[in-house]
């Protein structure tokens, strides 16, 4: 099984996984995406993760609405001209996730026990699991890059989190990831490591 992706650096997300520190040994881990797409962000956080955490009990949730959908995906869209390439084409028109390729992802993780999706966009999950006790140890944020989308986003998990735990943020330099920073910092997050697109915090305290 081939599970494709759209995003980059799957190899920083891979060792941001695989080397996930537990401060206390838990109970069970639980990991987040957020803009699953094709599946192999998915795909390379559970593998990493199932590779440091062995046999404990392990969750990964997927979060991603598909479809065609009429938002803002980066701060000032419009004013700032941003374009997007498929197949080696820029375009300004947004990407569309058909049903098609939600119905894929879900064939392809048919089979994994560990694997729980949500066919929601991020604002009815959070509202839906509003007063959850889940802790999250990884969280990837791939779906909306608007800087207020991505710090409600951080805002929720951090909240939601232990010494350890583990934010990644893709194309952060299209969003104003200082603030989020910033933000993050009330729950004692710090930039550990970052490539080209990704950036990963881990809370420290």
């Amino acid at each position: 099984m081939t599970i494709r992706g759209d995003s980059t650096e799957y190899d920083l997300l891979k060792k941001w996984s695989e080397t996930l520190p537990f401060f206390e040994e838990p109970k069970s881990v639980i990991s987040c995406e957020i803009g699953v797409r094709e599946g192999l962000g998915s795909q390379v956080i559970m593998l990493g993760l199932q590779s440091r955490i062995g046999n404990k009990p392990y969750e990964h949730i997927a979060i991603d609405p598909y479809g065609s959908r009429e938002y803002e995906h980066f701060d000032k869209q419009k004013e700032r001209g941003i374009k997007w390439k498929r197949d080696g084409v820029w375009t300004a028109t947004p990407p569309v996730y058909p049903d098609e390729m939600k119905t894929q992802l879900v064939q392809d993780f048919s089979n994994n026990k560990n694997f729980n999706f949500y066919n929601f966009t991020d604002t009815q999950f959070m509202n839906l699991f509003n007063t959850t006790d889940k802790i999250f140890d990884l969280v990837h944020f791939d779906g909306p890059h608007t800087t207020k989308d991505v710090m409600r986003e951080a805002l929720w998990f951090a909240d939601k989190t232990r010494k350890g735990s583990r934010f990644v943020f893709d194309d952060f330099f299209v969003y104003d990831m200082e603030l989020i920073g910033k933000a993050l910092t009330y729950w004692d997050f710090k930039v550990l490591d970052q490539g080209d697109n990704k950036i990963m915090l881990q809370k420290m305290k």
